[in-house]
């Protein structure tokens, strides 16, 4: 308010020009002040959204992308490695579980690494069947 009052002293003998600077000293408040203030409740609405979402909500993993990344789609593997995850759902958990817990990874990987084993004692064994 000082500065508007000062603004008017400086300008009152000059009438036409007086409010030509009241006009842009307006414009300044607004576009610069108000730019300002719009910037800082952005950042504080950013980060009160951020405060109160829970973590799960933030982590989203697109399982489905990435699978289709890797597997062959069209002769339908990556459909079949679906049924396959789905079998895993509960596996080495003591509750009926509809979800794939850590320990379903854990099962799965043991799983894997005993058929890894037999396929290398298989592998190791076939050829001395063969020199026979």
């Amino acid at each position: 308010m000082e500065e508007l009052k000062l603004l008017i002293g400086l300008v009152k003998d000059l009438p036409a020009m007086a409010i030509w600077v009241l006009v842009l000293f307006f414009a300044y408040k607004v576009c610069i002040i108000g730019s300002i203030y719009g910037v800082i409740r952005f950042c504080v609405d950013r980060l009160h959204n951020w405060l109160v979402t829970p973590k799960h909500e933030l982590i989203k993993v697109d399982v489905e992308g990435h699978l289709r990344g890797v597997c062959i789609t069209t002769d339908g593997s990556h459909e079949a490695l679906y049924a396959q995850l789905d079998r895993i759902r509960g596996k080495g958990t003591r509750i009926d579980s509809k979800y794939i817990h850590g320990c379903s990874v854990e099962w799965l990987r043991k799983a894997i690494d005993a058929q890894e084993a037999a396929d290398r004692v298989a592998a190791t064994t076939e050829p001395r069947r063969a020199a026979a």
